[in-house]
């Protein structure tokens, strides 16, 4: 069975419109959707009367019928399954996300029941899963209104393969155009241009021959790579950034300044691809 799109539903506005971006690209990749609600309030451990505990959970399995019901109205024939987990709703995205293709979340606002939202779940669920983690704003457009154009962040590291390739896979199913940013953080002389235009034509060596039909464009920036990130946002469907893995077992990835602040300024979706170490 392929990997699936995983959703976490948490009754908020934030993750209906996460829901819209991971049905879509269910859809468009024909893989199984998967939607996820976890709570600790499941935990039979005497806080709650029995009575409440069965309501409680007929109110989030009714919140999962609803979710799935919403996605096959947006793509029906759609394969979506539903998961009701008595577990912290951080940890239960990440063992998810050991055997699906992307795990997607909402940002920011109030959240739901159980807070899904950038800065707690959201924020340990693109942090320490294994696959790439989509981040959904409640201000990122619909889908279908998404501009045709996927920003990729590139600093020239050998670790940023992994958040190129994805990009560029994802530009050609969408067909979409590719625009690769280096922000540089000041001005640069007409002799930096020209090293800094080599560099990233080296990022991109390879790419651009075997994804032939990407319409690739470049720029390189005076601005922070936070602040050339977030303004390439208005005009964009994604951006893509990378994460390294810390070296000590199980503690993540270190998503840094850069992509923190992205996260929680950005006008589109941002992706978060782990690397392959």
């Amino acid at each position: 069975m392929p990997a699936p799109i995983v959703v976490g539903i948490d009754g908020s506005a934030h993750a209906w419109r996460a829901l819209d971006w991971a049905a879509d690209r269910a859809h468009r990749r024909h893989l199984p959707l998967l939607l996820v609600h976890a709570s600790r309030a499941f935990l039979d451990e005497g806080m709650i009367p029995q009575d409440a505990l069965r309501r409680l959970v007929a109110e989030r399995e009714d919140l999962l019928a609803e979710g799935r019901q919403y996605a096959l109205k947006l793509h029906p024939g759609l394969d979506v399954e539903t998961r009701l987990v008595s577990a912290d709703p951080g940890r239960t995205l990440v063992e998810e996300s050991e055997h699906a293709d992307l795990v997607t979340v909402g940002s920011r606002g109030q959240g739901g029941f159980e807070g899904l939202l950038f800065g707690s779940v959201g924020l340990y669920t693109a942090a320490h899963a294994r696959c790439p983690v989509l981040v959904v704003s409640r201000s990122a457009p619909y889908p279908s209104d998404a501009p045709a154009e996927i920003v990729i962040g590139i600093e020239g590291l050998d670790d940023e393969r992994s958040s190129i390739e994805w990009a560029f896979k994802e530009a050609a199913f969408r067909i979409a155009r590719v625009l690769a940013l280096h922000a540089v953080g000041g001005e640069f002389s007409p002799r930096r241009r020209v090293i800094e235009d080599l560099e990233l034509s080296e990022s991109l060596a390879g790419y651009r021959e075997r994804y032939p039909d990407v319409v690739v464009d470049w720029l390189i920036s005076d601005r922070t790579p936070a602040q050339a990130l977030v303004e390439a946002s208005e005009n964009a469907a994604l951006v893509v950034v990378g994460a390294r893995r810390r070296r000590a077992p199980l503690a993540g990835m270190v998503l840094g300044r850069i992509n923190h602040t992205v996260l929680h300024h950005a006008r589109c979706p941002v992706v978060v691809v782990p690397d392959r170490g």
